[in-house]
């Protein structure tokens, strides 16, 4: 689905006008992050669909796969989804029930909890990384290196100048 970010650059526009001072270019930049990210969104989940799959719950299963012995502790699962510890918890007993993710006692500390993949989610990440890694290519086509290494760049910029004291959360 394809959204059309046109309406809102108009309401924008007339509010500009209304109200003079407002720093127009950077509400329409915030709001197109937010544009972009749900186009970026539901094209993984239309790919991913067909595994039984979102992109939440594939990028779980990708944390697990790109760490130490395929496991982590749902805590630095919720940090690295950007997600709240309830939400996590919800989505681990997803993945434990379709049998990706298996839940034991941590190997360090046996009052923690870690998720490793099973071998059926190894599996599964293993057939649909290259699939993932077909749709990153095709949304990045337009853009040469260099551009992408200023667009990673600007972008780090950014979050840390969110993350200075004064920012509001």
């Amino acid at each position: 689905m394809s959204h059309d970010f046109s309406f809102f650059e108009l309401g924008i526009d007339r509010i500009a006008r209304r109200l003079p001072g407002m720093p127009r270019d950077r509400v329409v930049l915030n709001r197109l992050f937010f544009f972009v990210f749900k186009e970026l969104d539901e094209r993984y989940n239309q790919r991913l669909a067909e595994h039984g799959l979102n992109s939440t719950a594939f990028l779980a299963l990708a944390m697990l796969y790109g760490n130490e012995d395929n496991r982590l502790n749902p805590s630095d699962l919720s940090d690295a989804l950007i997600s709240s510890r309830t939400n996590v918890t919800r989505l681990s007993d997803e993945l434990v029930a379709a049998g990706w993710v298996r839940r034991q006692a941590s190997t360090e500390d046996r009052r923690r909890v870690e998720l490793s993949l099973s071998d059926a989610g190894l599996a599964l990440v293993e057939k649909v990384l290259p699939q993932v890694w077909e749709l990153v290519g095709e949304q990045w086509l337009d853009f040469s290196p260099d551009e992408v290494a200023e667009f990673d760049r600007l972008l780090r910029k950014l979050l840390t100048g969110l993350g200075k004291p004064g920012i509001a959360p």
